[in-house]
């Protein structure tokens, strides 16, 4: 057996420690012999002094698999040394779990290493599982926490990608349903953030050991189906690259065609994608054949001539070097057709491209003559964290925020333009409302409609590619719950989700103001002005509540009684009040409703309608008509309410018309409200072949324009009665 490395400035005796706490096969010899190619010296000792603390910590600790756990730090700083990370990087891969699994502190790490490798160790450092109540919950506040170190120092996601190309291979010792746990986060969390950073060598490794373990039996059928298909192909493969060598090499261009396997999950997704079993064993299967040249002019020479070899498939070109995706990726794509009517897919790069396109963000540290090319895919990074903190200012739990950052880093890109010309970059199935919230903030709360191409299109349309938007905008107009069910981008959601927690906030609080003033005034013939303040924090002390506000929250959503906390204000028993006695004087409510007052779709009250409002802890103010089937009988959190005096807005009201069934006489109805400028937001029509029942769910102002349809609509002949619905 050959005697392992061992750096110079070991002597035997310590080093005999270290190479049995990694007597695996990979020795922290091996480590220090790669970093020693680009590191100082004083680097090197650092890298060294990590390990041997690192495998201290962790001695006598075995992984599920067997081995010394110190072999798994150790593999980590081996992936990100040969990708030349820095030394604070590599420290911090050897004691990215000192801290999360030892009683070592990140104080320790910082006074031996360093505030930077401490808080890349921090970054990484899981936070305590105890402090949840599930694992999804625990899993995104992990997340966010990584993120949050992400905007910091992107390096921290390179030692979690590394961390996770080293544990999914070894998985095989774990029960299947952790297997498979772990393997959907792979493909769910890594394998994106591996695409955003350019890495598509560690993407394309975790996709498929990630799906090996998560689909084992796909993932064989799948291998074994392409083993056939090379076998079968092999011949005409390689008479097609040995043809493109010949005419690149007649053309002077300096070529070479290295091996390209077709990646078996991206595969998997093509065959779940309505293709079936039959598409990979077809004969329209492309060959894949990849191209590396000397530069880019190179790129479109080659492509000139392969074109001139081969008839070119009709909407298969994509030029990635004019317009480079988010992530770096730069390449000439197109599938051409052979004498034998073969169908070759082929990929012309430079050979720079082609090594940023696999190293992606750390290629200028592995090729320092590639730094300035890599600075573009730097910026794109720059600029996506900056969107990740903007997310992060607007999230209020780590849930959402996962779910925002997936949607960003699952989804294709496609670039949009402003009429000034001005691109912006979107996720695919983006609407003219994520457009307008990559514009700003506030273009995206005030948006009211879109051109899209100079042609009118609805907020919720989906973009394409290359599309020019104009956004429509009214200061007046205000973000919907809705658009929640149309956007795809994560600062769109996070951005109106922002706001509608916001607003509603605010609305339960005016709410519960009104309610107590309303009380006040009713009972003890005060005003919420008249109260002192010692009364005041009185008040509040005994409620366990903090402010005013928190007090008129908790009223709105029934978590205070407001005769009791109107006692309390004024200085008086509460036992003085009936419990039964109701407000005299209503409150009055605005508009259509509020986040914090929602008319219930039970019986549709409108302007015009007496009405009465439970408490609800998730809406606030449940506005029902006095009518309402739906209504409790008793509620001791019930309140009278009262229209505003002006209403511009208009109310679904629904309507029900008996009608006998013959010819013309929906027309009759839908002409009418026509006639009368009534919208008409839903119909629904049932009875049998001699009367109808229809169901009209209009958009009316108030009872008075709602009694004047229904006079109206009675003057029909054929129309047996008009009555209002519930």
């Amino acid at each position: 057996m050959t005697e392992p490395y061992i750096p110079y400035f070991c002597d035997k005796s310590s080093h005999s420690e270290a190479l049995a706490a990694s007597e695996e096969g990979f020795h922290v010899a091996d480590l220090c012999k790669i970093v020693e190619d680009y590191l100082s010296l004083e680097d090197t000792h650092r890298v060294y002094d990590a390990f041997l603390f690192a495998a201290e910590a962790h001695d006598g600790v075995t992984r599920k698999s067997g081995e010394a756990y110190i072999f798994h730090p150790l593999t980590v700083a081996h992936i990100l040394a040969e990708m030349h990370m820095d030394a604070d990087t590599i420290c911090a891969a050897l004691l990215h779990d000192v801290v999360e699994d030892t009683e070592h502190t990140k104080e320790e790490i910082i006074q031996r290493f360093g505030p930077v490798t401490a808080d890349l160790v921090d970054g990484v450092t899981k936070l305590a599982g105890g402090e949840f109540t599930d694992r999804e919950s625990a899993a995104a506040a992990s997340f966010h926490k990584m993120m949050t170190a992400m905007i910091q120092d992107f390096r921290v996601v390179l030692i979690k990608l590394a961390d996770r190309q080293h544990n999914i291979k070894t998985l095989g010792s774990m029960p299947r349903h952790k297997q498979r746990r772990i393997a959907k986060e792979t493909l769910n969390i890594h394998v994106p953030l591996a695409r955003r950073m350019g890495m598509n060598a560690m993407r394309t490794d975790l996709q498929l050991t990630a799906f090996k373990h998560l689909h084992p039996w796909r993932f064989k059928a799948l291998k074994h189906a392409m083993e056939t298909f090379s076998k079968k192909h092999h011949e005409a493969h390689q008479k097609i690259r040995d043809d493109i060598k010949g005419c690149l090499a007649d053309n002077d261009i300096n070529a070479e065609l290295p091996h390209w396997e077709k990646n078996l999950y991206r595969l998997y997704q093509r065959v779940k994608n309505r293709k079936g079993k039959k598409y990979i064993t077809q004969q329209n299967e492309p060959l894949d054949i990849r191209i590396l040249v000397d530069s880019k002019m190179d790129c479109y020479r080659a492509l000139g001539a392969i074109h001139g070899l081969y008839r070119p498939k009709i909407g298969t070109f994509r030029d990635f070097i004019a317009t480079p995706k988010v992530y770096g990726f730069q390449a000439i794509e197109t599938s051409v057709s052979t004498q034998d009517h073969q169908l070759v897919r082929i990929l012309i790069q430079s050979r720079q491209m082609y090594y940023i396109a696999q190293y992606g963000i750390t290629a200028h540290w592995r090729f320092p003559e590639m730094k300035e090319r890599v600075q573009d895919l730097q910026n794109h990074l720059d600029n996506w964290l900056m969107q990740v903190e903007d997310i992060q200012k607007t999230q209020s739990t780590a849930a959402e925020f996962l779910e925002d950052i997936k949607a960003d880093l699952f989804l294709n890109e496609i670039y949009i333009s402003t009429p000034k010309g001005d691109t912006k970059i979107l996720p695919s199935g983006a609407t003219p409302i994520d457009f307008a919230y990559a514009i700003h903030t506030e273009v995206g709360h005030h948006c009211i409609g879109a051109y899209v191409d100079d042609q009118r299109v609805s907020l919720n349309s989906r973009l394409y590619n290359g599309a020019t938007v104009n956004i429509l905008t009214d200061k007046t107009a205000r973000p919907q719950a809705s658009w929640l069910n149309s956007v795809v981008s994560g600062k769109a959601r996070s951005a109106i989700r922002y706001y509608l927690n916001t607003r509603k906030s605010e609305n339960f609080k005016e709410v519960g103001e009104q309610i107590l003033s309303k009380t006040l005034k009713q009972y003890h013939h005060l005003s919420l002005t008249d109260i002192s303040a010692e009364q005041w924090q009185k008040t509040l002390t005994i409620l366990s509540l903090k402010t005013s506000a928190d007090l008129f929250t908790d009223i709105a959503k029934g978590n205070q009684n407001p005769k009791l906390v109107a006692c309390r204000l004024a200085g008086v028993d509460a036992g003085l009040i009936a419990s039964d006695e109701a407000l005299d004087q209503p409150l009055i409510i605005k508009s259509t409703e509020g986040l914090a007052v929602k008319l219930q779709s039970c019986c549709h009250p409108i302007p015009g309608d007496t009405l009465v409002a439970l408490l609800n802890k998730e809406i606030g103010l449940a506005v029902h008509r006095v009518a309402c089937p739906s209504l409790p009988q008793s509620n001791e959190n019930t309140f009278s309410l009262a229209w505003a005096e002006k209403n511009d807005q208009l109310f679904l009201t629904p309507i029900k018309i008996l009608a006998n069934n013959h010819y013309g006489v929906l027309f009759k109805i839908t002409n009418l409200l026509t006639r009368m400028k009534v919208n008409v937001e839903d119909l629904t029509i049932t009875g049998d072949n001699e009367v109808k029942e229809m169901y009209f769910l209009l958009q009316l102002e108030d009872t008075k324009r709602l009694q004047e349809i229904i006079r109206s609509l009675n003057d029909i002949s054929d129309i047996i009665s008009v009555t209002r619905a519930f």
